[in-house]
């Protein structure tokens, strides 16, 4: 079993380098450090826009006034308005916004927070806890404050926009490459009749598809280590980085198994192909904007994979995050093998 699997995938990677699937491969990767090194600013402001309005008119208004006004005087996307109508207007408008209300209840002052709806309620408890600590710094201006950091030894430092996309790169290209080049493979193979005439031979289906997957990992690999190197150089975590990316390579490439097995050329699978794609990459939106998480985000496999790869590339010593995902998608991974081979064995070996 192990000679028949390490001659198909010497096979494989003879296949690849003639296709040119390691050229483009390593040409993409070299593009994207260019535009990231290059191209895209080191510095954009993704914080949500806060629209508020005072309505308080008791004894404690010139505290929450100078609050949002220190706040203002920090960052140039908050706003006052002239009433809440105003504030939902705006927000109708921008998505990435939150309003806030201060208003008079029973003869006290009343935080109102305006929300989208899509929220996580950990962002929620820290707006109303940051709001919480400006006030109390206003009434009492001699508090003083202590932070505690639990990991001393990281020195963790404001990651640039312009990297922090590299994430993003990692598992959209990658980590989610099998799931197209893996079918375009298949059914390349499928046309030139060596499916068929390996159906006949003495190896298993299970060695075919492992080859391919093997595959895909060793240029997923490629991609991430020449993309890593020339963004952030020796200051990612390597280690994690290649097995997450080995996880979900195997867990993307054995989604482009299942869905391949059902067709009989890349023509009539590209719209599933398509489809699962854009799936998985919704979870990117959360990237970006943190606030926008709701659950059927959050249930994508692909969401937990961008923060774990985002640990990896920028460490800052949250190392359950990162096997928490590996574990995760070694499971999703051995359950998409498993599939792929029952599909195998029912459509694609068919007559």
């Amino acid at each position: 079993m192990t000679k028949r699997l390490f001659a198909l995938v010497k096979k494989d990677i003879v296949s690849g380098y003639r296709n040119y699937f390691f050229l483009v491969v390593m040409v993409v990767a070299v593009i994207f450090a260019l535009i990231v090194n290059f191209a895209i600013p080191k510095d954009l402001d993704i914080k949500p826009s806060v629209y508020y309005n005072i309505e308080y008119e008791g004894e404690n208004k010139e505290i929450f006034e100078k609050v949002m006004m220190k706040t203002a005087s920090k960052h140039n996307n908050v706003y006052k308005m002239n009433s809440q109508d105003d504030i939902v207007e705006n927000m109708e408008k921008n998505f990435n916004s939150i309003g806030i209300i201060i208003k008079e209840y029973r003869g006290k002052p009343t935080v109102e927070l305006i929300m989208q709806g899509y929220e996580n309620r950990e962002v929620i408890n820290s707006l109303i806890l940051s709001l919480k600590d400006d006030i109390d710094n206003m009434v009492r201006e001699d508090l003083k404050i202590n932070t505690i950091f639990l990991n001393k030894e990281i020195d963790q430092e404001k990651v640039p926009f312009n990297k922090n996309v590299l994430p993003i790169f990692l598992t959209m290209e990658p980590t989610m490459l099998g799931l197209t080049i893996i079918a375009a493979f298949i059914f390349m193979e499928k046309d030139e009749g060596t499916i068929k005439a390996y159906k006949v031979s003495p190896g298993r289906i299970s060695e075919y598809l492992a080859s391919k997957i093997i595959l895909m990992i060793i240029l997923g690999l490629i991609s991430t280590i020449i993309s890593t190197f020339l963004v952030v150089g020796f200051e990612a975590d390597y280690f994690n980085l290649i097995l997450i990316v080995i996880v979900g390579s195997v867990f993307a490439s054995g989604l482009g198994l299942i869905i391949s097995s059902f067709f009989n050329n890349i023509s009539e699978s590209m719209i599933w192909i398509i489809f699962t794609s854009i799936v998985l990459l919704i979870p990117f939106a959360s990237y970006f904007v943190p606030s926008f998480a709701p659950i059927y985000i959050r249930i994508l496999p692909t969401y937990l994979l961008q923060f774990a790869i985002r640990e990896a590339v920028f460490p800052s010593g949250n190392i359950s995050l990162i096997y928490s995902t590996i574990g995760t998608f070694a499971v999703l991974s051995i359950i998409n093998y498993i599939v792929a081979i029952f599909a195998y064995k029912r459509n694609l070996t068919r007559g």
